[in-house]
């Protein structure tokens, strides 16, 4: 597994300390299930977003999400309806994602989490590594650009003759 870069601790940083490793510790899962593979991680408003797919174009060829909030973490796959989920475990109502939300860093190992990214990896048609190599995730990272002042800025005189 590739060591978290700097930029999504900084992202992690708001969280709870139980949350922060609950979230590092599904991005391990997903690694190490997942490998090779690309990830792209940013940040908005009301959550941390880590998206996997099979291609540099991780948010349209997407298998996989993990969305980090302020009490759980969601584990989303972009074609969730597509999976077989005997145990019912799988929740969302729209027309092909589906998600599940973990509380606790205990839930990790529950074994339909890896039996999920197993079959979104091989319905994706990513083979997985026997023994994933630093480098088997490719990682890319959004951070926000400064802010532009567009309002609020110091007010603007005109000369009226």
């Amino acid at each position: 597994m590739t060591k978290p870069p700097a930029e999504l601790l900084e992202f992690l940083h708001r969280y709870d300390p139980a949350i922060q490793s609950l979230a590092l510790g599904l991005r391990k899962v997903v690694h190490e299930e997942m490998a090779p593979c690309h990830e792209y991680i940013f940040e908005m408003r009301s959550k941390v977003v880590l998206v996997y797919g099979a291609t540099e174009r991780v948010i349209r060829d997407g298998i996989c999400i993990i969305g980090v909030f302020a009490k759980h973490v969601n584990l989303a796959f972009q074609h969730g309806t597509d999976l077989e989920d005997r145990s019912g475990v799988l929740k969302g109502t729209g027309k092909a994602m589906r998600h599940l939300s973990l509380k606790k860093l205990s839930e990790l190992d529950r074994p339909e989490i890896r039996a999920y990214l197993r079959q979104a990896r091989k319905r994706a048609g990513l083979r997985r590594l026997r023994r994933p190599t630093a480098d088997a995730v490719v990682t890319r990272v959004k951070v926000k650009s400064p802010a532009r002042r567009t309002r609020g800025g110091p007010p603007t005189f005109y000369r009226l003759s």
